[in-house]
């Protein structure tokens, strides 16, 4: 479904925004891989072949960066502000506790700018509404 056709009024708005985000000041391999896992955890097969594709081929991240995304956490191949980052868009996406949240924004406080803070989360709240959109309007794999 063209969704910017069938409701250009609302969906354009979101990809200006998108666009808006991908010149951020904020590390664009980073806003990949978290835009990557927020799609993996959401079950978005269209997001996560499209995310792998722009990582693979637009900007030469390492494949092993994306094989081991799902398990990040296990991994060292990850900056600790790769890692915080990716905790912060699975706790966005998956466990919106205040007290969860207020423990990893502390932490994200210290590595990240303000701006960068609130780039990041616009960044994984708008891919969490991509993924939603794409699963339950029909863009899956294909």
């Amino acid at each position: 479904m063209n969704y910017a056709k069938v409701s250009p009024r609302i969906i354009n708005p979101l990809y200006k925004s998108y666009e808006e985000i991908h010149t951020s000041e904020l590390d664009q391999e980073l806003i990949l891989l978290v835009e990557t896992r927020v799609s993996q955890i959401n079950g978005c097969a269209y997001c996560c072949h499209l995310h792998a594709e722009a990582i693979r081929k637009d900007h030469g991240i390492e494949q092993v960066k994306l094989d081991k995304l799902p398990a990040w956490f296990n991994s060292n191949i990850y900056s600790p502000k790769e890692k915080l980052a990716l905790e912060w868009c699975e706790a966005l996406t998956t466990d919106l506790k205040q007290n969860t949240l207020d423990k990893i924004k502390e932490r994200l406080d210290a590595v990240f700018t303000e701006k960068e803070i609130v780039d990041l989360t616009a960044a994984i709240s708008l891919i969490n509404a991509f993924n939603r959109m794409a699963v339950s309007l029909g863009d899956r794999d294909e």
